[in-house]
């Protein structure tokens, strides 16, 4: 597989609450009845191909479009998130992968800070 995209991201909460988050995409990390991620139009809930515990979660493309990519997510402990876009080739053009990366950071800058922080 390729690497499309990465970025790094540092997380208030412990790595074990945010490794919870990341595999449940389907239930909100505070109870509060709803799905933690804001899916975008056309994208479904992701499901986990592979995960260890509390370093590293990887997801399904939520993006039906786009099937064949993998979004990675690996994790320090000191809640340093790591997200890596991973595709087999031949890769999405380049306006497609900073489609996905706009996405991706999206999803871990806003809705994921927005369901953990304190």
């Amino acid at each position: 597989m390729m690497v499309l995209a990465s970025r790094t991201a540092v997380l208030s909460p412990p790595v074990f609450f945010v490794w919870k988050a990341l595999m449940r995409p389907d239930v909100h990390p505070k109870n509060q009845g709803f799905a933690w991620p804001v899916m975008f139009e056309g994208a479904a809930l992701p499901r986990i191909v592979e995960s260890s515990e509390f370093d590293r979660v990887v997801w399904s493309s939520p993006w039906p479009s786009l099937p064949d990519i993998l979004l990675q997510f690996d994790l320090t402990p000191e809640t340093r998130l790591r997200w890596t876009l991973l595709a087999h080739t031949p890769a999405p053009d380049q306006q497609a992968v900073e489609w996905l990366r706009d996405q991706v950071s999206h999803l871990v800058n806003t809705d994921l800070r927005n369901a953990i922080e304190y």
